[in-house]
């Protein structure tokens, strides 16, 4: 592996990495082993005391590395986890059971979903195995189920993946998202490990403790910001229905919030929203990091989360929890849908 001279910075952090450095003088061995040993894994942190790494091991370790110590040093390509071997149509059902329509009408394997305009997850078909009738049926059939709703009929299919021809041959077109959102997937264990870090760097308490509730409050609801005007009891229905969830919160009235939901062994997180005056404080990582411990109480391994390509903040903010890119998804549609209603997607 040949490594540049050049220096990582804080843009990287999220990012994996390999860093050569010079072992302190207590590390080396008898005379004549190297002085300098590789780091791999993932930047996690980047101050003006150096920079912290970590590693891709079994059981992962943070490695602190002072700027002196740094020989060489460059970004290396994502390792392939364990966690991407699991199939899309695998976690798109996991992801919809974290999410529940306020209607389901199954077809098939199939299912379709109403919540009254509330979030594209749930007003979408989920056209995940065999629907039980051939493609143009199960289309009409589609098709008639949003019209009996009042909304456009939708599909929400994994990009890429073998159903995308056959809708485009039936004249159905990508209506939204047609980059793909993102759906990103992460070992909470590892996370949870970032997440001590970040911690140890930073006692910020700002906004009081981060509370846990399985309850939908109005202030809850009113600092989420993406409920595009729906009836409160569809957003508790959907936010607030499985049986294993957590509505973080910062404050009350709520200055920050966070959701996750526990299905199986896999921990959803979304909704994490800060008050536009108190953000870059830090609160959406407190919430975070509340959110992995209490999934971890609850017997989550994996955790995902969903963002759209170009939101850089959530981005930023997951990253550095080891979280990768696990599919994309778009929605798909007979006709060209309207402006999208949903930016909780």
């Amino acid at each position: 592996m040949i490594l540049t001279p050049v220096p990582l910075d804080a843009s990287r952090i999220g990012q994996r990495v390999v860093v050569r450095y010079r072992l302190a003088l207590r590390e080396r061995g008898s005379a004549g082993t190297p002085g300098a040993t590789d780091v791999l894994g993932t930047l996690v942190a980047f101050d003006a005391d150096g920079l912290v790494v970590l590693t891709d091991d079994a059981n992962p370790d943070l490695v602190r590395v002072a700027h002196g110590q740094v020989v060489a040093a460059k970004p290396v390509p994502p390792r392939a986890s364990t966690l991407l071997r699991v199939s899309a149509q695998h976690l798109m059902a996991v992801c919809d059971a974290g999410w529940p329509a306020r209607t389901v009408e199954p077809l098939g394997d199939w299912r379709l979903r109403e919540s009254a305009g509330f979030t594209g997850r749930g007003n979408s078909a989920l056209p995940v195995g065999d629907p039980g009738v051939p493609l143009p049926a199960a289309l009409s059939r589609v098709a008639a189920f949003y019209a009996e709703h009042g909304l456009p009929p939708l599909a929400q299919v994994v990009l890429g993946s073998e159903l995308e021809s056959p809708l485009a041959e039936a004249g159905w077109q990508v209506a939204r998202h047609a980059e793909g959102a993102l759906v990103q997937v992460a070992p909470v264990a590892v996370a949870r490990r970032a997440a001590r870090s970040r911690r140890a760097a930073s006692d910020s308490t700002d906004g009081g403790p981060v509370t846990i509730s399985d309850r939908l409050t109005d202030g809850w609801a009113r600092r989420y910001g993406r409920t595009c005007g729906a009836a409160i009891e569809v957003i508790r229905h959907v936010l607030a229905g499985p049986d294993s969830v957590a509505l973080a919160a910062i404050g009350d009235p709520p200055i920050a919030i966070g959701r996750g939901v526990v299905t199986g062994d896999w921990l959803g997180l979304a909704a994490v929203e800060v008050d536009v005056e108190h953000r870059r404080h830090g609160l959406a990582g407190r919430v975070v990091d509340a959110l992995l411990d209490w999934g971890a109480e609850h017997g989550a391994r994996s955790a995902y989360l969903q963002t759209m390509p170009d939101n850089t903040g959530a981005l930023a903010l997951y990253a550095p929890y080891g979280f990768v890119t696990h599919h994309r998804y778009r929605y798909w549609g007979p006709t060209p849908a309207p402006p999208d209603r949903d930016p909780a997607r």
